[in-house]
């Protein structure tokens, strides 16, 4: 069952933070000995998954630091003060203590005093659950600009895939932690604002969660008995949540009365370069709409969605009033699909 909403807010700015080092997925599959242990060459992860390097943050940053760098250049891009913003939602997987919510640390750093705070997490699609609250909150005059933060320090996962790896030689063990070696670091943040004229901002979300897939992609607290690397059906997530996307996208095009042809940028989740061709069949948008950071930054969970329309919105490459389609997902399982018209703020 999927619900849909109208969108009520516009994009006022965006921010990242990138960290500046690079490792590369060969150098990887090396430090793990893939080709002596497990019969893989060390361009496996380039060829078949299309990822070439990842960012790395430092081991000293919290998720705080790397979420209000970004909000405090989304802040800056939409000329807006700290007391300006209403809400701070952090959406990140993890973050930095149990308790308080990360969000009031950020809101700390980044002087925004105002700001009713907390976290919200759902896996990789926390940041768009993020965004469709803070529409509400607009919507309803509970707050007139929102900021949306995330960081996520999943190289912390590849180390201990990479542990795992290194005292074992059997294959089905590999197959079932290399997704471990495919994430990496990034923060990301957006303000949204109310919409300054119809027909440009989001125009209207559609989400589903389906939880009978819960066990598909599961990483438990560390305090825990269980194996800290956790498992992911990598495979089968992909399927499960393109064919969801798959059957929810006939009915979200018809409530936006857009078509395929109408759209200028699709923007999804990005684990591999696979899922790149199967959202272009269902879709029928053709691969050179669809913005491509996995190949260098890798699966950045959360971050995803907000540094892809980062980058759009600094490279310049949407014009004002075309169309773009988000594609979100995560574990558990949920997805989102979003309409968004591009304008002047934008």
């Amino acid at each position: 069952m999927s619900t849909f909403t109208l969108g009520h807010t516009r994009i006022l700015g965006t921010g990242v933070y990138i960290p500046e080092r690079r490792v590369t997925s060969v150098d990887l599959m090396k430090e793990i000995d893939s080709r002596g242990r497990f019969g893989v060459p060390y361009q496996w992860i380039d060829r078949t998954i299309g990822i070439h390097e990842r960012r790395v943050a430092p081991d000293d940053i919290t998720f705080a630091e790397m979420a209000a760098a970004a909000g405090q250049e989304a802040m800056e891009e939409a000329g807006l003060q700290p007391e300006d913003i209403g809400a701070i939602l952090y959406c990140g997987i993890d973050r930095d203590y149990l308790e308080p919510a990360t969000a009031h640390l950020v809101q700390d750093r980044l002087g925004a005093g105002n700001a009713i705070c907390f976290d919200l997490t759902n896996a990789c699609h926390g940041f768009m659950n993020g965004v469709h609250v803070v529409d509400a909150l607009v919507a309803t005059g509970q707050i007139r600009h929102g900021l949306i933060v995330t960081a996520e320090r999943n190289f912390r996962i590849t180390r201990e895939a990479i542990r795992a790896l290194q005292a074992t030689t059997d294959r089905d063990v590999f197959v079932n932690l290399v997704g471990g070696l495919t994430v990496g670091d990034a923060g990301a943040a957006l303000v949204a604002g109310p919409k300054t004229k119809d027909e440009a901002g989001f125009v209207g979300f559609m989400l589903q969660s389906r939880g009978e897939f819960n066990d598909l992609c599961v990483f438990k607290n560390r305090d825990q008995d269980n194996d800290a690397t956790g498992h992911m059906v990598m495979t089968r997530i992909v399927r499960e949540h393109l064919k969801l996307h798959a059957d929810m996208y006939p009915d979200f095009m018809r409530r936006l009365h857009w078509s395929p042809g109408d759209i200028a940028k699709f923007v999804h989740h990005q684990v591999g370069r696979k899922a790149f061709k199967m959202h272009a069949e269902y879709s029928h948008v053709p691969l050179q709409s669809m913005p491509d950071t996995v190949s260098w930054l890798g699966n950045i969970a959360s971050a995803t969605i907000p540094v892809n329309l980062h980058y759009l919105r600094r490279e310049g490459s949407v014009q004002p009033r075309q169309k773009v389609f988000i594609s979100a997902a995560g574990s558990g399982l949920s997805i989102s699909q979003t309409g968004l018209v591009w304008d002047e703020a934008a």
